[in-house]
């Protein structure tokens, strides 16, 4: 059941219900060591409406729980909802919007918000029934990840398969009634839960409004193995989105692309000049595998 708001009581001690106007949904997943950090950056935030935390801990065994109540004190309306019955980000997401009151902005843990975001996408929601947040690359990364950024809805909404834009799920802000109607996030979907969401929006002809006011710095991967892996969890997605969408116009890849893009990454290889080089070199080769393996799985060509 969606929340009505936060309990007060007026000069009688009668219970008089104040209900939030933008709930900042946390999924968190293990995240103690990075939570603060957005945590900290949320507590500094200033709007002149009613706005709500809710971190949805989907069955962390560290101690995330325990580090998000320490802000509740700091943090406006700070809550921790259970979201463990499954083991995912959209559920965790999903539980979390349903706890929600009258519209939702996603955050991830490690990721941080920049001055001025919750203004921004509250307002931004108060005209757009779905809005998305600008990317910093920069802030939160240094050497060869800074180096290897790719700059992705840094300007604009993103739009990487010739067919809909989209924002990530770190950055989407929407009305609580417009996702409830939409039925949220895909349980089915995995690193491309957010694109399909954009996708179903726009199909029902709900435009993604793009804020370039409020910004979110986002956290690479720290490792090459773990760039690697997840993109190429992201290409077996894709295989699932033309599954998906391509009655709709979503077009296959085309055989030159995918040879021209297999030769890039062998002339690649021998072209590594530094950890930024493979960094880039290894998110690609990411894509195509996952590709591959998400044709195979889904048993649909994508490569």
């Amino acid at each position: 059941m969606r929340s009505s708001g936060q309990t007060k009581h007026d000069d009688r001690g009668a219970p008089v219900v104040v209900a939030a106007e933008l709930s900042i949904v946390i999924p968190c997943l293990n995240a103690a060591t990075c939570l603060p950090r957005q945590l900290d950056a949320l507590a500094a935030q200033r709007w002149d409406r009613r706005w709500e935390v809710i971190v949805a801990d989907n069955g962390s065994t560290d101690a995330t729980a325990a580090v998000a109540r320490t802000y509740i004190d700091r943090v406006p309306n700070l809550r921790v909802v259970d979201a463990s019955a499954r083991r995912c980000r959209q559920h965790a997401c999903n539980a979390g919007a349903r706890a929600a009151a009258a519209a939702i902005a996603f955050v991830d843990a490690d990721d941080e918000v920049a001055p001025g975001y919750v203004a921004a996408i509250g307002d931004a929601l108060a005209v757009h029934p779905i809005v998305a947040a600008s990317i910093d690359h920069v802030s939160l990364n240094d050497g060869w990840t800074r180096e290897s950024a790719s700059g992705a809805q840094a300007r604009a909404l993103q739009d990487g398969f010739g067919f809909l834009p989209f924002g990530s799920g770190g950055t989407l802000g929407v009305r609580a009634d417009v996702f409830d109607a939409l039925d949220g996030f895909a349980d089915d979907m995995h690193y491309a839960e957010d694109i399909d969401f954009c996708w179903r929006a726009q199909l029902a002809g709900l435009p993604i409004h793009f804020v370039p006011g409020a910004q979110l710095r986002y956290r690479y991967r720290p490792g090459i193995r773990s760039m690697y892996r997840q993109h190429r969890n992201f290409g077996r997605a894709s295989a699932l989105l033309y599954r998906t969408y391509r009655s709709h116009g979503m077009p296959r890849r085309d055989t030159r692309t995918c040879t021209r893009e297999w030769l890039m990454i062998g002339k690649g290889a021998v072209a590594l000049r530094s950890r930024a080089d493979v960094a880039r070199w290894s998110r690609r080769v990411g894509r195509c595998v996952g590709r591959l393996q998400g044709s195979a799985h889904y048993r649909v060509w994508y490569p």
